[in-house]
């Protein structure tokens, strides 16, 4: 199952969000959430959180709904989550669930490891969302912004944006969509 694409949607059933921009993270998985909704509007949205994670809730939360809705499972942290959240989430790739989709959001480092690597050969969707932080990265982002905007702006107002708005990158974000 999870080497298939909801047709749909479009949407794999895994879907593994990577790197510590999360500007970037936080857009990813809200693409996710709308293309999912788009077969799906009533999709039932499970938010698993690493501090105070108990054994099993990613089980229960899995498990099918009363009314049959498809669910979408977001485990944001996993770089920071408890030995059970992560053994837990290993046993759910064993053997995923019918009608839901789970996201992971891993920001950097060694811990969760073995999952990002279940996941890749689980053949998850890998989102990439590398830190900006060099002004050329910050240029690159503003020309992005402006693209998906259907805008065009130049080099010279590029480079004047990026060193008046400064290193935020919510901040570059939100002065691309004033302009």
């Amino acid at each position: 199952m999870t080497d298939l694409v909801d047709v749909r949607s479009g949407v794999p059933p895994l879907v593994l969000v990577t790197g510590p921009e999360e500007l970037l993270a936080e857009r990813a998985v809200d693409q996710v959430l709308a293309d999912l909704r788009v077969a799906s509007p009533e999709i039932e949205l499970v938010a698993v959180e690493t501090a105070g994670y108990e054994a099993g809730a990613l089980a229960m939360h899995a498990s099918p709904s009363l009314f049959g809705e498809d669910k979408v499972i977001v485990v944001r942290g996993l770089h920071e989550a408890s030995d059970a959240l992560q053994q837990d989430v290993l046993a759910y790739l064993e053997q995923p669930a019918e009608d839901v989709t789970l996201v992971v959001l891993h920001s950097s480092g060694n811990r969760g490891k073995k999952v990002l690597d279940t996941m890749k050969k689980s053949r998850a969707r890998v989102v990439e969302c590398p830190a900006i932080k060099s002004d050329r990265d910050k240029a690159d982002f503003v020309t992005g912004e402006f693209r998906r905007a259907r805008r065009k702006i130049a080099p010279d107002a590029v480079q004047a944006l990026v060193e008046a708005v400064g290193k935020d990158l919510r901040e570059l974000a939100s002065a691309c969509t004033q302009l």
